[in-house]
């Protein structure tokens, strides 16, 4: 076991300061060996935990473990003693746990899932990273929620339109793709 910590020491950038001590930088960063090798997409999208900072250092450390032993899949940042954005509650700090599309609701379900496990029982909301980089926050942007204590998922209206939408279109492409081998089927058999 320990070959394999010292494996994945050298293949994980594992930030151990505490983020309550850290005021030159705004976020710490935590990633599985694939999360970390992976390339973002536009699909990304992460569950937002805001501990205040009393909790802050216990509540990363929970976030940082699960992310090494692998529960949770891609990566998570926390917000230093040194992210302080205007408007926002000086006494919490955000905690985001990223999961790679956030149109695969079995994928979000289930990080949600594990941070239940974890004991993260306030309610939470998801969003897109694509809704961060357009300056979409506070009420109205989350794609996704769950009630305090809660492991269903609710899904608002815009967000079960935006993927009905999208499954329409892979359905209308996977049709298009059937029809398409058909033809060559039929033109390879005369």
């Amino acid at each position: 076991m320990e070959a394999f910590d010292a494996l994945l020491s050298d293949l994980v950038p594992t930030d151990r300061r505490a983020p309550a001590q850290v005021l030159d930088e705004h976020w710490i960063w935590a990633f599985t060996p694939t999360g970390y090798e992976s390339v973002p997409t536009k699909w990304f999208g992460k569950w937002l935990l805001f501990p205040p900072l009393s909790l802050l250092d216990s509540s990363w450390g929970t976030i940082r473990t699960a992310i090494e032993e692998r529960r949770l899949d891609y990566g998570a940042k926390v917000g230093t003693l040194g992210h302080t954005m205007e408007g926002t509650d000086p006494t919490r700090r955000p905690i985001c746990i990223y999961t790679r599309d956030w149109r695969d609701t079995a994928e979000v379900h289930r990080t949600l899932a594990v941070l239940r496990d974890l004991g993260f029982k306030e309610s939470l909301s998801y969003k897109t990273d694509e809704d961060t980089r357009r300056g979409r926050y506070g009420k109205g942007a989350s794609t996704y929620r769950a009630a305090a204590a809660s492991k269903h998922l609710v899904i608002p209206r815009r967000t079960r339109e935006i993927l009905d939408y999208f499954h329409a279109g892979r359905e209308q492409a996977r049709r298009a793709a059937n029809a398409r081998l058909t033809c060559a089927r039929s033109a390879r058999q005369r």
